[in-house]
């Protein structure tokens, strides 16, 4: 069933600025899901210190440093071009592409240890058309969503929006615009219609409700689909969307109208088009993926058990 919409503003960030990235904590007020905005704190593992010293040296503090944290750092490249954009960490002084950019309208995961004031410069072949910089990152272990678009309709730097998810019962799916159009363009939608009813087509369909952009909102687990409501003329598919417990989506409406730029050059046009990630199939094998790992972890805490039950 499709949960009231809980929705939380997406940062929308200048080049070579600094985005300050915070997480939206889920909470229950009167029945209704709500999102806060609000940094997370850093989790603490406890050890032990005896009298203030740590392998025969003085302890600087009785608390000890936790070790660095991971992110996932989850690039969806909605800048509408033919070029592929590549991404160059500078603290490393290499591309976190490697040989292989991003192409428009594709969703990319990179495991990172991500510190404050890092940059990442956006490029397309020679031509640098933006840098990103993080700072206010979650202390604790997250997705983090990272959006590159074109600023404008005739500019060629880019802008990005950004986002970080949190651990939730609930599937999370972020609703972005980075479509390029005059107003006529502005004033779509994303319908969202629940498929827990029986058969194909209207009959599948229990309830619709439209999406705004620029939020976040939380659903229930089940099968849904998105289309467009409103916009330019051209027809939008039905595409499908499966959520699962804490799964996490990204829906984006892309692409660009033609027409002349500064210079009198024509700037081609790209269809209004909506990008769901991931795509349905990926998010069962992400579930399973995480049910594995879950029993996994429980074998292996009641094989410990056993040992220290042997042990004592």
């Amino acid at each position: 069933r499709v949960s009231k919409p809980a929705r939380q503003a997406i940062r929308d960030e200048e080049p070579g600025g600094a985005s300050a990235i915070v997480m939206a904590i889920a909470r229950f007020h009167g029945g209704v899901l709500l999102l806060s905005a609000c940094l997370a704190r850093q989790a603490m593992s406890l050890k032990t210190v005896t009298s203030g010293r740590i392998e025969g040296k003085a302890a600087k503090s009785i608390i000890l440093d936790g070790g660095s944290v991971e992110h996932e750092l989850l690039i969806c490249n909605a800048y509408a071009s033919q070029k592929p954009l590549a991404v160059y960490r500078v603290k490393e002084s290499r591309y976190l592409t490697g040989d292989v950019p991003i192409a428009y309208k594709e969703c990319r995961s990179f495991p990172l240890q991500l510190q404050e004031g890092e940059g990442f410069e956006f490029q397309q072949g020679d031509l640098k058309i933006g840098t990103f910089a993080t700072t206010g990152l979650p202390k604790a272990s997250t997705t983090l969503l990272l959006v590159p678009m074109r600023r404008s309709l005739k500019a060629l730097s880019a802008k990005f929006q950004s986002h970080a998810f949190v651990w939730s019962k609930t599937a999370q799916v972020v609703v972005l615009d980075a479509f390029q159009a005059g107003d006529a363009g502005k004033s779509a939608t994303v319908k969202i219609a629940d498929r827990g009813g029986d058969g194909e087509g209207d009959k599948g369909r229990t309830r619709e409700e439209d999406l705004r952009f620029d939020s976040v909102v939380s659903l229930g687990p089940g099968r849904y689909e998105l289309g467009l409501n409103g916009g330019p003329s051209q027809s939008v598919v039905q595409i499908p969307m499966q959520t699962t417990e804490n799964s996490r989506h990204v829906v984006m409406r892309v692409g660009m109208e033609g027409g002349k730029g500064k210079d009198g050059k024509d700037i081609p046009a790209y269809p209004q088009e909506l990008v769901v990630f991931p795509q349905v199939g990926a998010v069962a094998q992400q579930s399973a993926a995480s049910r594995s790992g879950n029993l996994a972890s429980a074998f292996a805490a009641v094989l410990l058990a056993a040992v220290l039950a042997v042990v004592a």
